[in-house]
């Protein structure tokens, strides 16, 4: 048996080694990708650090983190290398909070090995190298349901405390993460007074006064109190766009429609009451189209793999390229279809038919799953982007409840 502090050497020895392999003969390279969000990032970075307002698309933390060589005066290419060295630590930081996760809940030879397992998630792997802000995100998150764990163990609510305060800060990274801090509002309603009266209970105001700023410097520059334009944008350009395509009987594409065109000339202001009246237009009079449109929005996000994956090109002319390119493209399709399929059925079922057997950890990680598929189905063509957030949660919802299906002397702690 590995002793007991070999287990966290082992993942770091094998997360370096698998990383250059992949990196290697798939020649993934690190870049700023021209295409998706990753220049939206580097442009949010630029507002704050050197016109001190905020980007009405990517929050002030986010542009924050990724930016910060620019305080002291790195170039742009820098500040995208520094992204993607944070971005890597944040994923093996998750690496080792799944193994902590559930050696604490379970024991460590089984969280090894789930640990490994989201080790080998290629879609997490990949995404680590554009300059893009899941990895820090899905950091954030699971650290947060660490505390969440902790406090389950020890019945200290300062843990619960750090762990709201970290999804408040995540707010300025995501904004869907408003709806993580409501999750822990709510299983954490009874114990509310001692969450937010204890020595880091200012953690949590530090985190709403940058959502002040963030917010006032918008109304400022746009002329609304709100934390991102994004939701607007998204609904409008995805969602929105393929439901508006349903009625009309026309091919939907991506940014290129006559009504994304139409969208673009207006100013991010215009553009929210715009992507509102919308809504609002199409659950009264494109009610079926607008459903079609996100059921289509789910399929689409649960059934592709890596997209990064699928840029990389064969410019060395290795032979070996494009055996490994299909490999990893296959694998992280699978892996995103039977981890989304299981992660939802799961929790569906840990939290209706066999709710009462559950604990309230494992509820709560399968109604925070639950929130991200459907919150994410307002976009698609992301292939496994927006999914792979949540596969660490899964990970541990699957090994936590195997083990407890499978034996008695489970050491799962009830509250």
């Amino acid at each position: 048996m590995i002793s007991k502090p070999k287990y966290e050497y082992l993942l770091f020895f094998i997360a370096i080694i698998g990383t250059f392999f992949f990196l290697d003969v798939i020649q993934l390279k690190v870049h700023l990708s021209p295409v998706g969000d990753d220049t939206t990032y580097l442009l949010a970075a630029k507002k704050i650090y050197f016109q001190g307002l905020a980007s009405d698309d990517r929050p002030i933390l986010i542009a924050l983190i990724d930016g910060f060589p620019f305080l002291f005066g790195f170039p742009s290419p820098v500040v995208v290398n520094w992204g993607i060295f944070v971005n890597y630590c944040c994923w093996f930081s998750t690496v080792l909070l799944i193994f902590k996760i559930i050696a604490d809940q379970l024991n460590r030879q089984i969280a090894f090995l789930s640990s490994l397992f989201f080790l080998f998630c290629i879609g997490n792997l990949a995404i680590v190298f554009n300059f893009l802000s899941e990895s820090i995100f899905i950091f954030i998150l699971v650290l947060s349901v660490f505390f969440a764990n902790k406090y389950f163990k020890t019945n200290n609510p300062n843990f619960i405390t750090l762990g709201i305060a970290l999804l408040v800060f995540a707010i300025l990274i995501k904004p869907m993460s408003i709806g993580l801090v409501l999750i822990y509002a709510l299983f954490f309603f009874s114990k509310l007074k001692s969450v937010l009266w204890n020595k880091f209970s200012g953690l949590i105001l530090v985190g709403l006064s940058m959502i002040f700023f963030q917010m006032y410097s918008l109304k400022q520059q746009y002329g609304d109190y709100t934390i991102s334009y994004i939701d607007s944008i998204t609904y409008y350009n995805y969602l929105g766009a393929k439901a508006d395509c349903f009625r009309k009987g026309i091919e939907y594409l991506p940014g290129k429609n006559e009504r994304a065109l139409y969208f673009s000339k207006f100013s991010s202001h215009e553009q929210r009451k715009i992507a509102n009246d919308d809504m609002k237009a199409q659950i009264k009079d494109n009610t079926f189209n607008l459903l079609k449109a996100y059921l289509f929005c789910m399929y689409s996000n649960s059934s592709k793999g890596s997209f990064i994956v699928s840029e990389c090109k064969n410019e060395a002319g290795t032979f070996y390229f494009d055996a490994f390119q299909f490999l990893f493209k296959a694998i992280s399709k699978i892996q995103n279809i039977v981890l989304t399929i299981v992660g939802v059925l799961l929790s569906l079922y840990s939290l209706t038919i066999n709710r009462k057997n559950q604990t309230v950890f494992n509820r709560m990680i399968s109604v925070i799953i639950l929130y991200i598929f459907f919150i994410s189905a307002i976009s698609c063509f992301q292939c496994d982007r927006f999914h792979i957030v949540f596969y660490p949660l899964v990970i541990m919802l699957l090994a936590t409840y195997v083990l407890r299906s499978s034996f008695n002397n489970t050491t799962i702690f009830k509250r």
